[in-house]
């Protein structure tokens, strides 16, 4: 339970999550929508999948992430 609060405790990792709740996106799809950098994002959505918050799909050299609503 700890790391899913420390997870959700970041207002940019509840905004990424809000943009994957609905629709699987590539982390470059994510990253555009905030003023970081990719590396930045790539971080958060480790804590996010590691929290057990979003799960992560290769396709190719791609890796696309969706929320996990359970």
């Amino acid at each position: 339970m700890d790391a899913q609060l420390r997870a959700l405790a970041e207002p940019r990792r509840r905004d990424i999550l809000r943009l994957v709740w609905s629709q699987e996106l590539p982390a470059g799809a994510i990253a555009a929508h905030f003023a970081v950098t990719r590396p930045a994002i790539s971080q958060h959505l480790t804590v996010l999948k590691e929290a057990g918050f979003v799960s992560e799909r290769r396709d190719g050299t791609r890796r696309l992430y969706l929320a996990r609503p359970e």
